[in-house]
């Protein structure tokens, strides 16, 4: 719903990454507002009949829709900004030797609120956001997955700014407000608890470090 923020998001993405074949597109659903008013915004994007109030379900088609075109899927808001130049060639060099990689968002440190992943690991799993989570936790799963598994990276000088307003550097709208409303933490934060407490948090643990163990992507 904040097609003139895409475009912010898109500029940064531009005038930062250096490998040609890196792309991006905007994951738009039926909770963000109309085709026209992102074509207006000049972003390229793929639509998905989902809504609900979350960026899980659409974010998970699109991320499995691309695995057998890329090797790697990443993810950011459109309230991130990618800041340091080659972002892409720098986390390229990272994923030759581990499955995930998070830059520096001047917010957290300790989970990746834009994550990059191998394609090989989505297709293990299945998904690239946790099943049935909304729109919280999903860096929390990131984050859990790559520690247990030992293959998560962070470099704190690829900064990628989540411009936002819990630190005053967005403005607060009906948007952030639905998302981050204390119904959705329990939403969300009762399906990440039931993935560990069930055991499918380690299961799904075991999946990436196989595909580590194979050492290459398959994607």
């Amino acid at each position: 719903g904040r097609p003139h923020k895409a475009a912010e998001s898109y500029d940064a993405f531009l005038q930062t990454k250096k490998d040609p074949s890196t792309e991006m597109v905007f994951v738009v659903d039926k909770d963000d507002g109309t085709w026209d008013s992102y074509v207006d915004a000049h972003v390229p994007m793929v639509t998905y009949d989902h809504e609900g109030g979350g960026m899980g379900p659409p974010m998970n088609a699109a991320a499995l829709d691309s695995i057998d075109k890329h090797s790697v899927i990443g993810f950011i808001g459109d309230d991130h900004r990618f800041r340091t130049e080659a972002w892409d060639e720098i986390f390229g060099e990272e994923l030759a030797s581990c499955g995930m990689v998070y830059g520096n968002d001047l917010i957290r440190h300790d989970i990746p609120t834009a994550v990059f992943i191998r394609s090989s690991i989505i297709r293990a799993l299945g998904w690239f956001c946790l099943p049935g989570a909304k729109h919280l936790y999903l860096d929390n799963t990131w984050a859990t997955l790559g520690h247990q598994a030992r293959t998560i990276r962070y470099r704190p000088d690829v900064i990628i700014e989540h411009v936002h307003p819990t630190v005053g550097t967005g403005v607060m709208d009906e948007g952030y407000a639905r998302v981050n409303h204390p119904s959705m933490y329990r939403h969300d934060g009762a399906v990440f608890n039931e993935w560990v407490s069930s055991g499918r948090a380690s299961a799904d643990i075991e999946k990436v470090r196989k595909v580590m163990a194979r050492g290459k992507d398959e994607g």
